[in-house]
C-alpha cells in the first residue's frame, strides 16, 4: 500500500443518519485531514478509533494535533473521548487542541467533563472565529441552521483551501460562506427535502451550492438511508455532467489528495 500524500483527507466514515449509523451500513469515524503539516480529526463519531487503526496505511491517533467538532450530535462527537485518550496516553501527556461549540464543551454533551483536562487546551468555537496551528488556519465559515450549535469550516494552509460544509438546512447565503473553497466536502443526507422542513441538505441543495461556488473538486458524504438507496455514485455522475465539474461520492476509506484531483481506496 503506497503512503499517504503530504496533504489529504481520509474518509473514516460516510454515514449520515441515525439509521445508517446505528446499523453501520456506512462507517461513522469522521474525517482525518492532513494539511500544512497539521493533522485534524473532524467529527469522530462511533467507531472512529477502530477505523483509524484499521486503515491501510494505518493512521496513528498519537499524531493528531486538533480534534474539530462541528456539533454535539452522537454521529459527530461520540468518539471524542477515546480519541483524546489515545492521543494523550490516557491524559498522562496532555497535548493538542479540542475545538468544539460551546454547548458541546459546557452543556449536555457526549464529551466527558474529565476528558477536557486531558487535552492540551479545549477552546469553544465562535461564529466567524479563526484558529491558527502553525501554517494551518481553521476558520468558522458559518453557523448552520441545525439543532444545537453547529458550525461549518474552512481549512487553509499549504496552498490549499478546504471547505467542510457540515449538517444544515439550506439557506440562501449558505454558498457565500464557502465561496473561497477550492475543494468542497458537503454533508448530503437526504434524497429529497423540497420544502426544507428537515434540517439537512438533499442532493439538489448540494448541486445548487456547488454550481454557485464552482470549486475545483466537490465531494458528497454523510449519506442517509434513502440517499444510499438512490445510489449517490450515480447521482454525482449526473451532477458532474451538468456542472462541468468533478463531483465525487465519498466511500468509506477513500483518501482524497488535497490539491491534485485524485482519490483512491485504502
Amino acid at each position: 500500500m503506497p503512503p499517504y500524500p503530504p496533504e489529504f483527507v481520509k474518509f473514516l466514515g460516510t454515514a449520515g443518519s441515525r439509521f445508517v449509523v446505528s446499523k453501520q451500513l456506512r462507517a461513522s469515524g469522521g474525517l482525518w485531514v492532513r494539511l500544512a503539516g497539521q493533522t485534524v480529526w473532524v467529527d469522530p463519531g462511533p467507531g472512529a478509533l477502530v477505523k483509524a487503526y484499521g486503515s491501510r496505511p494505518r493512521l496513528d491517533p498519537e499524531t493528531v494535533d486538533v480534534v474539530l467538532v462541528s456539533h454535539k450530535h452522537i454521529d459527530h462527537a461520540n468518539d471524542v473521548n477515546v480519541i483524546i485518550e489515545a492521543m494523550t496516553h490516557g491524559g498522562h501527556r496532555p497535548r493538542g487542541t479540542l475545538l468544539a461549540p460551546r454547548d458541546a464543551l459546557y452543556e449536555d454533551s457526549p464529551i466527558c467533563e474529565y476528558i477536557l483536562s486531558y487535552i492540551g487546551q479545549a477552546q469553544p468555537l465562535e461564529d466567524n472565529g479563526a484558529y491558527s496551528f502553525g501554517d494551518l488556519t481553521v476558520r468558522v465559515a458559518a453557523r448552520h441552521d441545525h439543532p444545537g450549535e453547529t458550525y461549518g469550516f474552512l481549512l487553509e494552509g499549504g496552498g490549499a483551501r478546504l471547505g467542510l460544509l457540515t449538517d444544515t438546512r439550506y439557506f440562501e447565503s449558505l454558498a457565500e460562506h464557502y465561496a473561497s473553497a477550492e475543494v468542497l466536502i458537503i454533508n448530503c443526507v437526504l434524497e429529497e427535502n423540497p420544502d426544507h422542513r428537515i434540517y439537512h441538505l438533499d442532493w439538489r441543495d448540494a448541486e445548487n451550492i456547488i454550481a454557485a461556488i464552482r470549486p475545483r473538486q466537490a465531494v458528497l458524504t454523510h449519506f442517509g438511508m434513502r440517499l444510499l438507496q438512490a445510489k449517490p455514485w450515480e447521482i454525482v455522475e449526473g451532477m458532474s455532467q451538468r456542472l462541468g465539474l468533478e463531483v465525487l461520492a465519498a466511500r468509506d476509506g477513500m483518501a482524497l489528495e488535497v490539491g491534485p484531483a485524485t482519490a483512491r481506496e485504502g
